[in-house]
């Protein structure tokens, strides 16, 4: 991939990202569990695509879109915060999609990826991000009850990122119907 393309990936999936993010909020915002942390959060789905679709450019815009809107609605000012929630925004789907190639045997993007398969990556990574973020936000007294604000980000995480994925699925499979 060109340094342009690349580039451009980056800037799409970022601000795909962010608008998702706005997105889900409109939608969303009476399922919010706490500051972060919603019952329905479309925009995992579109992690973990973007990292099945893109791989590390699409991490990359994760993580820029999250550092964003992390600086503007939840850390407003706080630099290291925003970062490190970036960084765990962008890694925790390529550590799931590690994982569940190297040990649950599961292809390495979504066209060859059954529903089940769908299923089993978007728990894995469910699981991740949640536990990944709250260890953050505990160390940095954002979250005080670990164990309910995970519980309640992985099941927001689960609900986005499979409503996401199925849609994503379906639409491939039916472009592919087309041609």
């Amino acid at each position: 991939m060109t340094l342009p393309s690349y580039a451009a990936v980056v800037l799409g999936t970022a601000i795909t990202y962010g608008l998702l993010f706005e997105v889900n909020n409109l939608l969303f915002s009476a399922l919010t569990f706490s500051a972060g942390v919603n019952w329905i959060f479309l925009p995992s789905g579109l992690r973990l695509a973007f990292i099945l679709v893109f791989g590390l450019s699409g991490a990359l815009g994760i993580a820029l879109a999250s550092i964003v809107t992390s600086l503007l609605f939840f850390f407003e000012g706080d630099w290291l915060s925003s970062i490190v929630t970036g960084l765990i925004s962008g890694g925790a789907p390529l550590l799931a999609r590690k994982f569940c190639v190297d040990f649950l045997g599961l292809g390495a993007d979504l066209q060859g990826l059954s529903g089940a398969g769908l299923l089993k990556m978007a728990g894995v990574f469910a699981i991740i991000s949640p536990l990944m973020h709250q260890l953050w936000f505990v160390s940095q007294g954002v979250t005080q009850d670990f164990w309910s604000s995970t519980s309640a980000m992985v099941v927001g995480d689960l609900l986005g990122s499979l409503a996401v994925l199925y849609i994503a699925r379906w639409a491939m499979l039916a472009r592919r119907q087309k041609i």
